[in-house]
């Protein structure tokens, strides 16, 4: 189910740009609107299912820092991607950001001491091969150098939300969530207020509104309920199913036929999400004698 959860999340998250392009507004307001709409939302749902907000932070007790660290991380993240996104290209930027389920991989045996597995290396390697076909690096000098850094900023802070969400124990996804889109509220809002920002319309509002129930308190909550099921590095890998499902998306809402890059690379993310998928089944990277041997004594 873990594996169920994450990848849902994944699908969620794909087709946030058609619903970003309705709401035609900033993007930084987006983002602002989706955090405290995903807070709001999940407050009422603590209060209404009894407890309250004070029952709902006691549940972090003795973890307060990693919870903070993870909603500061989830805004610097979206901060410094759409930093990249004005700043580069649109396929400079993705292909930067998408370094993040590298970094995650990398850092899962560093930070979580998870036993790296080298059919992971491989398939992560897989997925970002894809993400290159899909998105050829373009021009890189000047802007779109600064622009890239941020997109690598944006990875670092991505693999980070990951990383701050495994090292909490003992706290509901959607609790999690609750206390992430709060402190992301806090640190987004004086950016957004000084970028300067005027109240959108109403068609505008309720679609912001959906990004923050649907795919920020939702999937997010989902994303958590998978990582605390699966191995880090295996979450990595599936990250990359986000940008193919977001083509998938992008074609059925609004015509936009594939190129063959993108057929190719999709293809290749598509068959290491399976590799991951499977390898989960026959018992990871260990052989059957091993994984024998791990059960019996565990």
């Amino acid at each position: 189910m873990g594996y169920v959860f994450v990848v849902a999340a994944m699908l969620i998250w794909g087709s946030v740009g058609i619903f970003g392009r309705w709401a035609d507004q900033p993007a930084t307001v987006i983002v602002l609107y989706r955090v405290l709409s995903a807070f709001a939302v999940l407050g009422l749902y603590q209060i209404v299912r009894g407890g309250g907000l004070r029952r709902a932070w006691q549940e972090g007790a003795g973890q307060y820092g990693w919870v903070l660290f993870g909603g500061v991380v989830l805004a610097l993240n979206w901060i410094f991607f759409f930093q990249a996104v004005q700043m580069t290209s649109m396929a400079n930027a993705v292909l930067s950001y998408y370094v993040a389920p590298v970094l995650v991989t990398v850092l899962a045996p560093l930070v979580l001491k998870e036993k790296l597995e080298r059919r992971t290396l491989i398939f992560v390697g897989m997925a970002f091969l894809g993400t290159l076909i899909m998105n050829p690096l373009g021009e890189v000098g000047g802007d779109h150098l600064l622009g890239m850094l941020s997109g690598l900023t944006a990875a670092f802070f991505y693999a980070m939300v990951t990383i701050s969400g495994k090292k909490v124990t003992g706290m509901q996804a959607h609790t999690l969530v609750l206390w992430q889109t709060g402190t992301a509220s806090v640190v987004l809002l004086p950016y957004v207020l000084w970028q300067g920002m005027a109240l959108p319309s109403l068609g505008s509002l309720g679609v912001m509104v959906s990004i923050g129930v649907v795919h920020t308190a939702l999937a997010l909550t989902l994303y958590f309920l998978g990582l605390n099921r699966v191995k880090v590095q295996h979450v990595g890998v599936l990250g990359y199913l986000d940008p193919v499902s977001a083509i998938l998306f992008a074609y059925l809402f609004f015509a936009e036929a594939p190129s063959m890059e993108t057929w190719i690379g999709g293809s290749l993310i598509l068959v290491s999400s399976y590799l991951i998928l499977r390898s989960k089944e026959t018992g990871g990277s260990l052989d059957g004698s091993e994984e024998k041997a791990q059960n019996a004594t565990g």
